[in-house]
């Protein structure tokens, strides 16, 4: 699935503290802005299905998150310093695949982040290490409910069964 972003150049009242800016996500949209390298990335949140390839961003898909940003927000960009689409990769239910294949010896699946990567990475990767060592994941994992039966793509054997 594409997901589509943009760089904009801050408010120039907010230009001196933009690192301190919150991401943003919007209610009742996929949208966030958040700061980025001292400008601000947005993204419609975009989920377009395509097939694999050289992904380029959608006009229209730029178009849609400046008009949210000049509509939810205080930024009118005068330009868009950057756009670019991304390939997001999902399993049926959503929820990334971290394991060893019961079927394929020695396969290791670190996938299915979805577009949650960026967030996710750090724990995804505590887990990937915990589990390819065959160690428990940490406390930390287990009291946020992540289970490794949860991660493990076995599972998505027994949903297609």
């Amino acid at each position: 699935r594409r997901r589509t972003a943009i760089l904009v150049d801050p408010p120039a009242a907010l230009a001196g503290g933009i690192a301190t800016m919150p991401a943003i996500d919007f209610a009742g949209s996929d949208a966030y802005l958040k700061p980025d390298a001292g400008q601000v990335m947005a993204s419609p949140g975009d989920e377009t299905p395509v097939a694999p390839q050289d992904v380029q961003p959608e006009e229209l898909d730029v178009a849609t998150i400046v008009d949210v940003l000049e509509q939810r927000t205080q930024l009118r960009p005068r330009r868009v310093a950057r756009a670019w689409a991304g390939l997001r990769s999902f399993v049926a239910d959503r929820v990334p695949v971290v394991g060893f294949d019961p079927l394929a010896d020695g396969f290791f699946w670190l996938a299915g982040q979805g577009g949650f990567g960026i967030m996710m990475a750090p724990a995804l990767a505590e887990a990937a290490a915990a589990l390819v060592r065959d160690d428990r994941l940490s406390r930390a994992l287990a009291d946020a409910g992540v289970g490794a039966e949860s991660l493990s793509p076995a599972r998505l054997r027994a949903v297609a069964a």
